[in-house]
C-alpha cells in the first residue's frame, strides 16, 4: 500500500499535538507500508511564511514532500474576520474565506492532489481545522481517513464544517469524549473508531530523578507546564493560581516550570522558571523529574503530555472544564481535575502533603498507557483502518 499523510507542519522540531501524532503515525505505519507525508513549507502557524525547501525530502526515515504556502496570514485581517464568522453575522462564504486566511493554503498543494491522487491507496488526513484539511480532503474523499483533534471550540461549529466531517471513508478519534462530540455534534453515521496516540513503555526506574545541567535553576518539588505557552492554553488562569498559591503559602518551595515555546508574556516570579522549547531527551529527563504535571487547557481532542507524564508514572492535574482531560483521568485514575482557584490549591497542597497518593496516582497512570496506548497497539489499529479504506476505495 502507498498511504499519504496529510497535515498542515512536519519536523522533528514541531511541538502541535496533531503534527506530532501525525509524525509518529507516519514512522510507525513506514514499517508496514510505502508511506509519504504532504505538508507545507512552513515553521510557524501564526505566519505560514515558508522556512523548508519545498519538494522531497527525508525526515527520520519518512519520505516528506512540501509544498509552498501561496500567502502568510495577515495578522489584522484575520483577526478582524474571527470577529466577523464568530457572531451572529457569519454566512458559508465568510466562514470559508476565514478558513482561506487561517491557512494554509496551497495552490501548489491542491494541483499535486489532482494530478497524483491516484498513485496513493489511502490519505489521512491530521486536524479538520486548517486549510489543507478542508481544502484538500474533498478531493480525495473516497480514500481518506480523517483524524480531526476535535474539540469544543468557537471554530468547530462553523456551518462549513458539516459538509467536511461526511466526506471522509472513516473517521479516528484519539478519545471517546471526541467520537461523541463529533458524531452527535453533525448527526453522522459515518465509520469511525477510537485509537488515540502510541507511547513508548519507559520504566520510570531508568528515568533521571536528579537535574543538572540546564536544569540548574530546576528544584523539586515542582509543577511542570509542557507544551506551548499560550492563553488558549489556559496559560493566563495558570499563572494567576500559581501565583496566588505561592502567596498563600509561603511555607512551600514550589516551582512552576514551563517548558515550550512562549506565545505570551510570562510573568517575573522567582519560582516561574521558562526553560523554552526541549528537544525529546531533555523533556523526558524533566518530566521524569516532575512532581506533578499540570495541564490548563479547557480544549484538548487528547492531551499528549498528560500521556507522556503518565508514561513516567508522574500523576496529573488537569483543567475539569475539558470534557476530554476529565474523562482521561476517570478512566486511568492516573490524575485529578480542578475547576476553579479553590479546587486547584486543594489539589496540589494534597499531592505535596500525599506523596504516597502522588505515587499511587502515578503508576495507575503508567497501567493505563500499557493497557490502551502501547504502540504496537495503535499501530495495528492504524494498519487495520488503512487496509479497510482500500478495501472500500477498491
Amino acid at each position: 500500500m502507498k498511504v499519504a499523510l496529510v497535515v498542515q507542519r512536519y519536523g522533528m522540531e514541531i511541538c502541535g499535538g496533531s503534527e506530532q501524532l501525525c509524525r509518529q503515525v507516519a514512522e510507525r505505519l513506514s514499517r508496514h507500508c510505502q508511506v509519504e507525508v504532504l505538508t507545507t513549507c512552513a515553521l510557524d502557524y501564526m505566519s505560514w511564511r515558508d522556512v523548508y525547501e519545498p519538494g522531497p525530502s527525508v525526515v527520520n526515515g519518512v519520505l516528506v514532500r512540501r509544498f509552498r504556502v501561496d500567502y502568510p496570514r495577515t495578522v489584522p485581517l484575520f483577526n478582524h474576520l474571527c470577529e466577523a464568522v464568530f457572531s451572529e453575522r457569519t454566512c458559508p462564504e465568510l466562514e470559508q474565506r476565514w478558513v482561506r486566511e487561517q491557512g494554509p493554503y496551497s495552490s501548489d498543494f491542491l494541483r499535486f492532489l489532482e494530478t497524483e491522487r491516484k498513485c496513493y491507496d489511502a490519505f489521512i488526513f491530521f486536524t479538520y481545522a486548517y486549510g489543507f484539511t478542508f481544502f484538500g480532503l474533498p478531493r480525495v474523499a473516497q480514500r481518506s481517513l480523517l483524524v480531526p483533534t476535535a474539540h469544543d471550540e468557537p471554530a468547530f461549529h462553523l456551518s462549513i464544517y458539516r459538509s467536511l466531517f461526511r466526506q471522509p471513508r472513516a473517521l479516528i478519534f484519539n478519545t471517546a469524549e471526541e467520537q461523541n462530540l463529533v458524531l452527535k455534534k453533525f448527526y453522522l453515521k459515518t465509520s469511525s473508531t477510537v485509537i488515540g496516540m502510541g507511547m513508548e513503555e519507559i520504566d520510570p526506574r531508568n528515568s533521571p530523578q536528579v537535574l543538572a545541567g540546564p536544569f540548574d535553576r530546576v528544584r523539586r518539588p515542582f509543577l511542570l507546564y509542557l507544551g506551548r505557552i499560550d492563553e488558549a492554553k489556559g496559560c493566563h488562569s495558570l499563572f494567576d493560581h500559581f501565583i496566588r498559591f505561592r502567596r498563600e503559602h509561603p511555607q512551600t518551595s514550589l516551582q512552576l516550570v514551563l517548558a515550550g515555546k512562549a506565545l505570551m508574556e510570562i510573568p517575573t516570579h522567582p519560582d516561574i522558571v521558562a526553560l523554552g522549547f526541549l528537544d525529546e531527551e531533555a523533556k523526558r529527563q524533566v518530566l521524569a523529574a516532575a512532581t506533578l504535571l499540570i495541564m490548563p487547557s479547557p480544549y484538548e481532542s487528547l492531551s499528549i503530555v498528560v500521556l507522556e507524564a503518565w508514561s513516567v508514572a508522574v500523576p496529573v492535574l488537569v483543567n475539569g472544564q475539558c470534557a476530554v482531560l476529565r474523562g482521561q483521568c476517570r478512566r486511568s485514575g492516573g490524575g485529578l481535575t480542578y475547576t476553579n482557584y479553590d479546587s486547584f490549591a486543594k489539589a496540589v497542597s494534597q499531592l505535596l502533603q500525599e506523596p504516597t497518593l502522588a505515587r499511587e496516582l502515578g503508576e495507575r497512570g503508567r497501567q493505563f498507557v500499557r493497557e490502551h496506548y502501547a504502540w504496537p497497539v495503535v499501530e495495528r489499529k492504524y494498519l487495520e483502518w488503512v487496509e479497510w479504506v482500500c478495501r472500500q476505495a477498491a
